[in-house]
């Protein structure tokens, strides 16, 4: 008995793994809609249907902010970011990233709608009182997420989220948010009563250009991934997760 429970405590501290077993992979995730919500998103599904289609590996989530995902990953919390980019803030962490795997979305600016206005009025954000989500990267803003700086250049307000920057627009918080496109698609399509009031850009802010940022040295590696996902897209996997999301990629 005093074997067992002394194997077993070595296991756990020291990070045996019975042979065969999947390894646990810790997958950071903080709020974007529709990719990550409080308990689900995209992140969620992609993770569950990896854990499905492989067995040398169990991802799962661990639950960060945007501006507390670089730390977090320094420290070891996670060693894995999805839907990320890495020019959104990872230049300078020990990172590397994997090859784009989703496109087809991005971020729109949106204003309330009133009496002639049109897309005229998207052609400067430097008189509007923008809507933003603390620690992401706007292509407005060259990519700086550092909010100190933001505020002297821009009159910007950030919120935890996509969700709420909406909800302060249309409530008259602001006169411009930067939100995702597949959130607003979703958000509009379960409230349709929303759709007249709300003018949105035909420009993008920035196209996403999707991709795993894993932390130097861990396992999987970028190329592993890479691998990983390439197999799940020639079987059909990531199609079919995409289309439910209604993303093309």
């Amino acid at each position: 008995m005093h074997r067992f429970v002394f194997t077993l405590l070595f296991a756990l501290f020291y990070g045996a793994f019975p042979a065969g077993a999947a390894e646990p992979v810790r997958v950071g995730a903080y709020p974007f809609l529709p990719f990550v919500d409080k308990t689900s998103g995209l992140t969620y599904e992609l993770v569950q249907a990896m854990n499905a289609f492989q067995t040398d590996y169990q991802f799962e989530i661990v639950r960060t902010s945007a501006n507390r995902r670089y730390p977090d990953m320094a420290s070891g919390a996670f060693s894995m970011v999805l839907f990320e980019n890495i020019k959104w803030g990872w230049e300078a962490e020990p990172v590397e990233a994997s090859k784009v795997f989703l496109r087809g979305d991005g971020e729109v600016y949106v204003a309330r709608s009133a009496p002639g206005r049109g897309q005229a009025y998207f052609q400067t954000l430097d008189d509007k009182h923008i809507l933003g989500v603390l620690g992401y990267h706007y292509s407005f803003a060259n990519f700086e997420a550092d909010q100190v700086l933001l505020r002297k250049k821009f009159q910007i307000t950030f919120s935890p989220d996509n969700e709420v920057s909406l909800r302060n627009l249309l409530i008259g918080h602001g006169d411009v948010a930067v939100l995702t496109k597949s959130y607003l698609s979703g958000y509009l399509l379960k409230n349709p009563q929303d759709k007249d009031k709300l003018l949105v850009s035909e420009r993008l802010d920035q196209a996403y250009a999707h991709m795993a940022v894993v932390k130097k040295g861990t396992k999987p590696s970028a190329q592993e991934i890479d691998a990983l996902l390439g197999r799940m897209e020639a079987a059909g996997v990531l199609k079919k997760l995409w289309a439910k999301y209604g993303l093309e990629n």
